[in-house]
């Protein structure tokens, strides 16, 4: 049975400045598969641009009674710990709403992430956990190498369980150099909350596993959290000529997560990995999310090698 009608898969952005006017990597993209079939892959020079757009997207296939997953390529919560140390409550949602009180990101994408991942650093004691930036730039509390961090037993743990799990993934506290993750993540958690509450969501956008627990939900619009590399080696072979990377890995992923969802095979991704425990089912249903897909792989690649 076919859980969705449509699957987004979405490419985020850390920019401080927008994209530039003619499409390029590392920037904002997605694409979305509907019924099976992948539209063009869409580029967005700046958040708050990306956020409009696929709102209306969503909007307009919940009005015309089409279900539709939304996946986002970065971690919606941080380690086990980190939510009730600086809020009071063991809730990724309520790290969200923490989140997004402070974070400003502007509609040009300037933004205020340092300042608020040196305000987290100054909670624990020594140095750390956020690490990476530029040496020019003045946020002391946030040291430039990860071995410069002090204080290491005291902080939070350096990895989500779904981060030790997926090949190749990054820790959340990295902001910078290749591979981070930690400034897509301080500013793309306000962001899902902005989304959940656009006017044009209604009430209607359930954040999976958060909303849902680790099941199939039956919301009629969803977002998850998703982790292109899942698929890096199809995504390499179907790479086209002179295609941008990034839209490619949102193409590829689109069609795979779709044509799984078609052969009736897409609900047990909902569940997690079959290795899970209870206890880290409870952590990452309740704080650290999961990704959609990990612990499938075979049956993702499976799907999308059926119609090469």
């Amino acid at each position: 049975m076919t859980i969705f009608h449509t699957h987004v898969i979405v490419d985020w952005s850390a920019r401080s400045k927008p994209s530039p006017a003619r499409p390029t990597k590392d920037a904002i993209w997605w694409a979305a598969a509907k019924d099976g079939v992948v539209d063009e892959p869409v580029y967005a020079r700046t958040r708050h641009d990306a956020v409009e757009r696929i709102a209306d997207l969503i909007a307009t296939e919940l009005d015309a009674d089409r279900r539709a997953l939304i996946g986002f390529d970065f971690p919606f919560g941080y380690p086990a710990g980190v939510a009730a140390h600086l809020t009071g409550e063991a809730s990724a949602f309520a790290l969200w709403n923490w989140l997004a009180a402070r974070i400003e990101d502007r509609e040009n994408n300037a933004n205020n992430r340092y300042q608020i991942a040196q305000e987290i650093n100054r909670s624990y004691p020594g140095i750390g956990p956020f690490w990476g930036r530029p040496e020019s730039w003045r946020f002391p509390d946030v040291p430039t190498r990860e071995s410069r961090r002090t204080g290491r037993d005291a902080h939070p743990p350096e990895r989500r369980i779904a981060d030790s799990q997926a090949k190749g993934a990054k820790t959340v506290w990295q902001l910078a150099y290749a591979g981070s993750v930690g400034s897509q993540v301080l500013l793309g958690l306000p962001t899902l909350k902005r989304l959940i509450e656009h006017p044009l969501m209604e009430g209607r956008l359930a954040v999976w596993p958060f909303d849902t627990g680790l099941r199939a939900p039956e919301s009629p619009a969803v977002i998850a959290e998703i982790y292109p590399s899942l698929l890096r080696r199809e995504i390499e072979e179907r790479l086209g000529e002179g295609e941008i990377p990034d839209a490619a890995q949102v193409r590829v992923n689109a069609e795979a997560f779709a044509r799984l969802d078609l052969q009736g095979g897409f609900a047990p991704l909902f569940e997690g990995a079959p290795y899970l425990d209870a206890e880290e089912r409870r952590i990452i249903e309740t704080e650290e999310a999961w990704i959609l897909g990990l612990g499938h792989e075979e049956a993702l690649r499976k799907a999308l090698g059926r119609y090469l």
